[in-house]
């Protein structure tokens, strides 16, 4: 810890990780454990009570996996009493300044939350995705591992892995394909990414006919299974491709 002035404010119940390093007026309280080699920034704020009105003030918690960086002004809420009772960010985040994580928010590993986003409840981001400045990802909505959701977009239903989100309401506009590269993806797998993907929004098929087809055709790809799996587990449906 390294306050120069303006100490922070560590709650008696936080737990920090070996060489993590927390700025003047950051606020961290609650049972909030900040893994290895973190960088909390002034006026940051880490385990405040959720935004739920039903929240009695139980023990809930925050978790936050080494090496992440929260910046100037970002937030992230300990948990309702819904689930599990925590929220979890991973390891090598970046959030940057005013971004916002609400309760019981998943949030993978390697995941960049840039300028003012927001994530609503329950939200689960999976590994190495980028949200660009002003979006938002609506409360139960879940992002794909490597997805991308452009600046100032609205996210209401989940964006699948591999893919690019735009607009209010977001809809997709194809694959991340430079991420996808800039990740060590070899052009096999973007290709047969590319193939499925136009078979899933693009054909006209239902989504059950779709993920059949895309299935029978490139299923052996993992990368291609695990679009499919997270199509298939979708809850609140899955946006749709083209732009309004």
């Amino acid at each position: 810890m390294e306050p120069s002035s303006g100490p922070p404010y560590i709650g008696p119940e936080v737990q920090l990780g070996a060489n993590v390093r927390v700025y003047p007026f950051a606020f961290i309280d609650g049972r909030t454990t900040i893994g290895d080699d973190c960088e909390i920034f002034p006026h940051s704020a880490i385990g405040t009570p959720p935004h739920d009105l039903s929240y009695k003030g139980s023990p809930t918690r925050v978790e936050l996996g080494a090496g992440s960086v929260i910046r100037e002004g970002a937030t992230i809420h300990r948990a309702s009493e819904k689930q599990d009772g925590v929220t979890r960010v991973g390891e090598r985040c970046y959030l940057m300044a005013q971004a916002h994580i609400g309760h019981d928010c998943v949030v993978g590993d390697d995941v960049v939350i840039t300028n003012a986003s927001t994530l609503g409840g329950h939200a689960v981001i999976e590994d190495r995705v980028l949200i660009s400045a002003h979006a938002a990802v609506h409360q139960f909505c879940r992002v794909g591992t490597m997805a991308m959701v452009a600046g100032g977009s609205m996210v209401v239903q989940d964006v699948p892995p591999y893919c690019m989100a735009h607009g209010d309401r977001a809809r997709l506009v194809g694959l991340n394909e430079v991420g996808l590269e800039r990740r060590g993806l070899g052009g096999d797998v973007i290709r047969a990414l590319r193939r499925a993907y136009r078979t899933l929004f693009r054909s006209g098929h239902t989504r059950a006919d779709g993920i059949a087809r895309a299935r029978a055709e490139w299923g052996e790809v993992a990368e291609v299974e695990r679009l499919l799996s997270f199509i298939e587990a979708s809850s609140r449906g899955v946006a749709r491709h083209g732009r309004k």
